[in-house]
């Protein structure tokens, strides 16, 4: 990509960012394999979409799915989220990507899944208000 002088140079984030953005993406990947609802509800916006792909088999495509909103990802961590899963599958690791004033970009990932959180600050508080996701070991597949 060509540089550009047009173009106004990037802000960087303060510390104190970084470690909020950390903290929120902790607290939801935490929630889900503690199955924690009120940590996972701390971590997210109200108006989150979550979403992933998957393969149909019946037509041999690729499909968006239906998204999950904050509450039905609280609802679902409340039920048991990651819980059931071994100690050995739920490490994780936060790799704040990017981060331009109030949004950030930020990876987390783990045995069973890879997440790419979008995160907004408001009202001085950073929260999960995108998320895209995919299962890492073998295929989302609905026959």
């Amino acid at each position: 990509m060509k540089n550009n002088s047009a173009i106004p140079s990037v802000p960087q984030a303060t510390p104190e960012d970084i470690q909020a953005i950390t903290e929120a993406s902790r607290d939801y990947a935490e929630g889900w394999f503690t199955a924690n609802a009120e940590q996972m509800r701390r971590s997210l916006h109200p108006q989150l979409v979550k979403r992933t792909i998957w393969h149909d088999l019946q037509t041999g495509t690729w499909q968006p799915s239906n998204s999950h909103d904050a509450e039905s990802m609280v609802g679902i961590t409340r039920d048991g989220g990651g819980s059931a899963l071994p100690e050995s599958e739920k490490a994780f690791e936060i790799v704040v990507l990017d981060v331009f004033r109030d949004i950030a970009t930020v990876k987390v990932y783990s045995y069973p899944y890879m997440d790419y959180l979008h995160l907004v600050k408001i009202n001085d508080r950073w929260s999960i208000l995108n998320c895209l996701y995919e299962v890492r070991v073998g295929e989302q597949i609905f026959a």
